[in-house]
This record gives C-alpha cells, structure tokens and sequence, in this order.
C-alpha cells in the first residue's frame, strides 16, 4: 500500500511539472542613440559582456553574437543541463549615426526550465542579464550618464 501510495504521488509530481502551458515572453530588445564614435560603442560592448561572462563574437563590422552566458563545459555544464538554471545569449547591432553618434541595438534572449525532466523554453530575462541592464552597463562603460551621482550627491537625496 505505501508503495503503491509513493508511486502514485512521484507519478503526480513529474505529471505536473510536464502538464503546465508555457506562454511566450516579451522580447527583451532595447535600442539607444549614444553619443560616442561606433568603434567606442563596439569596445564598451565588447568589455561589458565579456565580463558578464558572454563569449563575444562580431560577424561583421556591425553585428555580435554571442554564446550561452558562462558556458564553459566541464561539472558546471552538467549541472546547469541536468538542474535548469536560466541561460542567456545576446544579438547587439552597431550602427554609426551622424555627428560622432551610434545607434546601438541589444537582444537578450533568455531561456530556462522549471524540473528536471523539461527541455529549456523562452522566459523572461532576470534583471542581471536584461538589455536595460547591459545598457546601463555599456552607458557607464563610455561615461554617458544621465544623471552623474557621486557620493557626496547621493547621500544629500536621502
């Protein structure tokens, strides 16, 4: 009896977690006008996600892509294929504008798991991995701020 009582609530478990409907995600795409050269944007981008554990690659002139964040084989890749945790890769397109300007265009893509046994399916990027994040990242990168707070002016808003 108990064995037949623990059989069916496994079965229950694993059948729930394979019967929920996922729906798909907003994109996660953000485009900026930066006022900087396109070769410091491509730098700034460069550096920013490759310390956010990206491996960068430019196509061409204009267009990276980049791998899964933190993919680098080994223990952490079976832990990461076997548990779910989220995995992300990004598209950015450079594009010189007039006047010394860059029209920059992020796309993180994100995708994740809920158990054991699913596949990776599209969710909503987490904040660390966002474009509006990596923006802000790249922003801070070239010293394009809007609003330059230093310590002395951040301590007299509070």
């Amino acid at each position: 009896m108990i064995r037949r009582t623990g059989l069916a609530l496994v079965s229950a478990i694993l059948l729930s977690g394979l019967g929920c409907a996922s729906h798909a995600p907003q994109q996660d795409i953000i485009q900026a006008q930066l006022a900087a050269p396109p070769d410091q944007v491509k730098q700034a981008v460069t550096q920013v996600l490759t310390n956010s554990g990206y491996a960068v690659a430019w196509k061409n002139d204009s267009t990276l892509n980049t791998g899964y964040r933190e993919e680098s084989g080994g223990w952490n890749s079976l832990y990461r294929c076997c548990w779910g945790v989220v995995k992300s890769r990004v598209e950015a397109t450079v594009t010189p504008g007039a006047d010394q300007t860059t029209q920059l265009s992020l796309h993180v893509m994100a995708e994740g798991k809920r158990t054991f046994f699913d596949g990776y399916a599209p969710i909503k990027t987490p904040y660390p991995e966002s474009a509006e994040n990596q923006l802000r990242l790249i922003k801070n990168k070239l010293k394009i701020v809007s609003h330059p707070y230093t310590t002395k002016t951040f301590f007299s808003l509070q």
